[in-house]
């Protein structure tokens, strides 16, 4: 058949086409209108609390909401062609869910079509439990990428970093699969070995790498806690998860004595660096540990009137309804003890809220280099009984007013780390491919140029320059400088405890599958 005989066909039964396949349409046309009307529903992953709407349908969202007739005729014509004319057998809903699919990818990289899988996967990464390797990824430019790999997990214990690049798993190659389908192949039961293959430049170095892992049975204990030197805790968050403000705040409580005659300390070190963030709520309970209520913690802009908010220290942000406060009882004086905020390009998200939020109302010092850039809010609507929808509603701003997206925070003390010869350096949100470009996007034509004012003090000098990629491992070891510098700032003239060295890998092991708490992301 000719094109033109293709295009009469496919015209010609568009049409009856639709009829055929009308759950499949209205599928579609309730996912198309749920991105252009959207307010925020309380299943979103990365969202500010508010009332869940009514189900959109396809009947209640066409009479308000005036469809491209043009381009769903063409959607119709090619599924047409596809079902006269290929060569082997196809699935409506296979078809359909593609086209959704397609439509979410091409808005920015955090916006995706959720299958009854992704849905499942939602429900687990948010209570914390799962069983994998550790580490999360992200599509950049057709390789699939480290964005982090959390703290004791089998891929950080293996040398995983953020920066890697995964070719392949258990032999198999990546090419075409998404975020979540690549986080599936992790996944199995416990004590069963994945294998996988790192490409040569990755962050690890040079030449491939391929790795035996044992997956485990993980829990998000996404909280620890050590003294730095005498006076000074150190806090780190490795992620933001369901549990963290609980967690935070009963850190917090021990610190304090919780009766006994220990003295609280003088001194704070809130370390977020390589925290690629997690749920907006737990991000709200961690700043407002160190804020006074009613304190602003950043606001949110989008489209949508429910997308438009700004947030505060106040329960009903961190807090689900008929639960008790976590931060209740919380010694004074965790909202006046000098603090430094510790950041670098892996902190993403809700860690670049907390940071921001810490920094702008001149609660924090923050220590380290410029953070990831990941200033969006995604929302996650329910299709049907089983698939949904996740794409961006909004853009965080801190209470200053800076736009996160694609800028990052910009650390008030720059500590670069130093770079060993086989790092790679770091890739921040403005380096994906389709990333959501800031709101200042005109006026920036570049977030790393010199007329920036959210890029480092590095990027400045050098638009070229890149910071290294940082290992979780080298945190609290002698080379860690950004924590030197922490402590310095707290107390001057005052070393690391000597046996600082050796707390990260102390911890580590007491974050290991199996023992009392342990670390991890999808």
């Amino acid at each position: 058949m000719t094109s033109l005989t293709h295009r009469k066909a496919a015209t010609k039964v568009a049409t009856s086409v639709a009829s055929s396949v009308a759950t499949e349409v209205a599928t579609l046309v309730t996912a198309l209108a749920a991105v252009f009307a959207c307010t925020l529903p309380a299943r979103a992953a990365e969202s500010i609390p508010a009332p869940p709407p009514a189900p959109a349908t396809a009947s209640t969202v066409t009479s308000s909401l005036p469809l491209p007739q043009a381009e769903v005729e063409k959607l119709l014509a090619a599924y047409a062609l596809i079902k006269q004319n290929y060569v082997g057998q196809s699935d409506d809903k296979k078809l359909f869910d593609g086209a959704i699919a397609g439509m979410l990818a091409s808005l920015d990289a955090h916006s995706q079509y959720m299958s009854n899988d992704d849905m499942r996967d939602l429900d687990r990464e948010n209570s914390g439990e799962y069983v994998g390797v550790g580490i999360e990824v992200e599509l950049d430019r057709d390789h699939m990428r480290v964005v982090a790999a959390s703290d004791g997990s089998p891929a950080a214990r293996a040398g995983i970093r953020a920066g890697d690049v995964i070719a392949s798993i258990d032999g198999t190659s990546l090419a075409g699969l998404s975020n979540s389908e690549v986080a599936r192949r992790m996944r199995g039961a416990p004590g069963s070995v994945v294998t996988v293959s790192l490409m040569p430049g990755s962050a690890g170095g040079g030449k491939a790498r391929t790795l035996r892992l044992t997956r485990a049975a993980l829990h998000n204990a996404t909280v620890a806690t050590r003294m730095a030197a005498p006076g000074l805790a150190w806090i780190r968050v490795a992620e933001f998860g369901g549990a963290t403000g609980a967690d935070l705040a009963a850190a917090l409580k021990k610190l304090d004595g919780n009766g006994t005659a220990q003295t609280p300390p003088r001194g704070l070190i809130l370390d977020l660096r390589n925290d690629p963030g997690g749920l907006v709520p737990a991000a709200v309970s961690v700043a407002g540990a160190f804020l006074a209520p009613g304190t602003v913690v950043f606001s949110a802009r989008g489209n949508a009137p429910g997308a438009n908010a700004t947030v505060t220290v106040d329960q009903r942000y961190y807090q689900e309804a008929g639960q008790a406060d976590v931060l209740a009882g919380l010694p004074a004086w965790t909202r006046t003890v000098p603090l430094t905020v510790l950041v670098n390009g892996a902190s993403a998200s809700a860690a670049e809220l907390v940071a921001g939020a810490l920094q702008d109302n001149r609660r924090a010092t923050v220590v380290g280099t410029r953070t990831f850039g990941k200033g969006s809010i995604q929302s996650v609507i329910p299709l049907g009984a089983d698939d949904g929808i996740k794409f961006t509603v909004a853009r965080y701003f801190t209470p200053g007013g800076h736009e996160i997206q694609a800028h990052g925070v910009t650390p008030d003390v720059v500590v670069t780390p130093a770079a060993a010869a086989d790092d790679g350096m770091m890739l921040r949100e403005a380096d994906l491919a389709n990333h959501l470009p800031p709101a200042d996007a005109a006026a920036t034509a570049s977030v790393a140029g010199s007329g920036s004012a959210t890029a480092s003090a590095a990027d400045k000098r050098d638009p070229d320059k890149r910071d290294p990629v940082e290992s979780t491992r080298m945190f609290g070891t002698r080379d860690d400088k950004a924590l030197q510098a922490a402590v310095a700032l707290l107390a001057p003239g005052q070393a690391p405890a000597p046996s600082l060295a050796g707390l990260l890998h102390k911890w580590t092991a007491e974050l290991r599958p199996g023992s009392t708490s342990g670390a991890g992301a999808p």
